[in-house]
């Protein structure tokens, strides 16, 4: 009998992941097959084809201003590396993050591997990284709930009705709330609120008070967003279509949501709500398709080149313990780390 229990537990565990690869794969399919629904492939061929090359090369510089944005903000949470090695772990990170499953997520597992030998300590590393996650997702929200006001009022994009506004303005309220709720509740209840809400809070904190002790460095958050919309634009314009900044904004945020299905790169999932949020907003349904192709692609190929050279530069010469460096702003952060639960 003990001998079948331990089958039976065994076959489980081996299923799972081909459970979790079955599923995968059919939202990949699904999502793939939306694309095809919404433009036929000869009209989103044909719409590749006739890109202007100026606008793609705009929109690779500006993908690459956005990932720069990435390596300035990354610099202020992480300031005890050497400049150097600060900046390979940004791009080691921001190419895992863009390749991966899990976005972000695995961009921070990330930081966490390749800095073991810094010196700065795992759980600290995870804080930090946490708390710039934060900051990064609520510079998003927010931008995009301001795009929403301002696209009501008819600001710098044309006027739009209700519908098109209003619902990004409630999500981002949605979202920052949420947020401001967590921090409450997890300091109310103490070491009683579970780790994972814990964690997160932390990193709510860690983002909130670097925000209260602004730098420079914390103007690269809005660069990482404001640069990587202005990519996707530059793929529209590439088309011969301008849609407003403001509406393409919002189709990002969008997008991105449904990019937290855990895919490799996001392949399908970040397309399929790209290409219906633009379509939403006013993109002709095979222009819309091209360009969030074309999109994808610069996403994925130019944090991923940058993580693959800095990744095989870290292995000639490891990340090592480097003389702390003198860092007031990150006061906060440290003291927002996550305390170990009691057994």
């Amino acid at each position: 009998m003990g001998n079948e229990g331990g089958r039976s537990a065994e076959q489980k565990r081996t299923l799972r992941p081909a459970w979790r690869g079955a599923g995968v794969l059919v939202i990949g399919v699904v999502s793939v097959t939306l694309l095809f629904v919404v433009a036929p492939p000869a009209e989103v061929l044909s719409e590749i084809d006739h890109m202007s090359l100026p606008w793609l090369a705009a929109a690779v510089v500006l993908e690459l201003c956005s990932c720069l944005s990435y390596v300035i903000v990354f610099r202020y949470f992480f300031p005890e590396p050497s400049r150097r090695d600060s900046r390979r772990v940004a791009w080691i990170a921001l190419g895992t993050g863009a390749v991966l499953p899990g976005g972000f997520i695995s961009s921070v597992a990330a930081t966490g591997l390749v800095m073991r030998g810094s010196g700065i300590g795992m759980r600290r590393v995870l804080a930090r990284s946490g708390a710039l996650l934060c900051l990064l997702v609520g510079v998003g929200f927010l931008a995009n709930g301001v795009a929403g006001g301002l696209l009501f009022a008819g600001v710098a994009g044309g006027r739009f009705d209700l519908s098109h506004t209003a619902i990004p303005v409630l999500v981002s309220v949605g979202v920052l709330s949420g947020a401001a709720l967590i921090v409450i509740v997890s300091r109310r209840g103490g070491e009683r609120t579970p780790r994972v809400v814990r964690a997160f809070s932390a990193g709510l904190d860690g983002a909130w008070a670097a925000v209260r002790r602004p730098s420079w460095r914390l103007l690269g958050a809005l660069g990482y967003t404001c640069f990587d919309v202005a990519a996707l634009w530059a793929a529209c314009a590439a088309t011969g279509h301008r849609p407003g900044f403001l509406p393409v904004l919002i189709v990002c945020c969008i997008g991105y949501l449904t990019a937290t299905i855990p895919m490799p790169a996001g392949l399908g999932v970040l397309d399929s709500g790209l290409t219906g949020a633009l379509v939403l907003y006013g993109l002709p349904p095979a222009a819309a398709v091209g360009a969030v192709l074309v999109y994808h692609a610069v996403s994925i190929w130019v944090p991923g080149s940058g993580g693959v050279i800095a990744l095989f530069s870290t292995r000639r010469a490891p990340i090592t313990d480097q003389p702390a460096a003198a860092a007031p702003a990150l006061t906060g952060v440290q003291l927002a780390e996550v305390a170990p639960a009691k057994p």
